[in-house]
């Protein structure tokens, strides 16, 4: 398994970078156009807030790349009303025709009808390519797994070392063929992973890359997100490419310490 090559994202067809940049951190511009220039990252999550950085860096890398990026806009609309507004005020900003997913945020139950005939309309008119939608659920993404009700291309799900319950309760269920494709979010667990007052007596606390190669290593993940404030902590998490899957001792240390911190 090589992290640094794309891999395809489900049934969506999609090539990605095994690491994904979202925007809500404050990562710079710079640092967002370096990302896809010099380390060919080309998954982008627009996600909320929308800060400027991802939204100059992307606004310039659109001009003369955008059939090599993958550009994912959240939306928080639980009852239908703002997504298209979302997605056209997305389009508008971004200075392109059509995102390649618009992501329906924090549904752990399936989403109001409106909401998923909105975003076929969408999907239909073009200004987006694919439906993605995250969740805290475990049991609800493993049962629309196996029914594509409702039809979702990309889950993104939280997992890490800490919350491994994808293991069984989603995993397992993923179909073999037309499966939707599998991102990841919260690999540090919102820091606690990457925080020495978290760790067993003597233990150092995980690193970036470490916790982007726990998510990494499981052959049902596609990509994992990296949630970088600036461009020190983006190419702290890029090692992670280059390092590879972990080592069967490697992994049992890490799992010996998110048992720990879950705990």
């Amino acid at each position: 398994m090589d992290f640094t090559k794309k891999r395809v994202l489900g049934r969506t067809g999609l090539e990605v970078s095994r690491l994904g940049l979202a925007s809500g951190y404050g990562i710079p511009a710079a640092g967002v156009e370096r990302a896809f220039h010099e380390y060919g990252i080309n998954y982008f999550y627009w996600s909320t807030p929308r800060r400027s950085g991802m939204r100059d860096g992307l606004r310039n890398l659109v001009k003369a790349n955008r059939e090599n990026i993958v550009i994912v806009l959240q939306t928080y609309d639980h009852l239908g009303l703002t997504i298209r507004r979302s997605v056209i005020k997305g389009l508008k900003t971004l200075g392109t025709d059509h995102v390649d997913a618009v992501l329906l945020g924090w549904h752990n139950r399936r989403p109001f009808k409106k909401i998923i005939d909105e975003a076929l309309v969408l999907k239909e008119q073009g200004l987006i390519r694919f439906i993605a939608m995250s969740g805290h659920s475990r049991s609800y993404f493993g049962k629309i797994a196996q029914t594509n009700d409702p039809p979702v291309d990309i889950f993104m799900l939280r997992y890490n070392a800490a919350h491994t319950g994808a293991e069984e309760d989603i995993f397992p269920h993923l179909p073999k063929d037309n499966c939707p494709g599998v991102t990841i979010y919260t690999a540090t667990r919102w820091g606690k992973l990457l925080n020495p007052k978290k760790m067993p007596a003597d233990e150092k606390p995980l690193s970036a890359a470490e916790c982007y190669r726990f998510v990494l290593s499981n052959p049902h993940v596609d990509l994992c997100m990296m949630g970088s404030k600036n461009e020190q902590q983006m190419l702290e998490g890029l090692i992670a490419l280059q390092q590879g899957p972990l080592s069967p001792e490697e992994m049992a240390h890490i799992r010996k310490i998110g048992e720990y911190v879950h705990g």
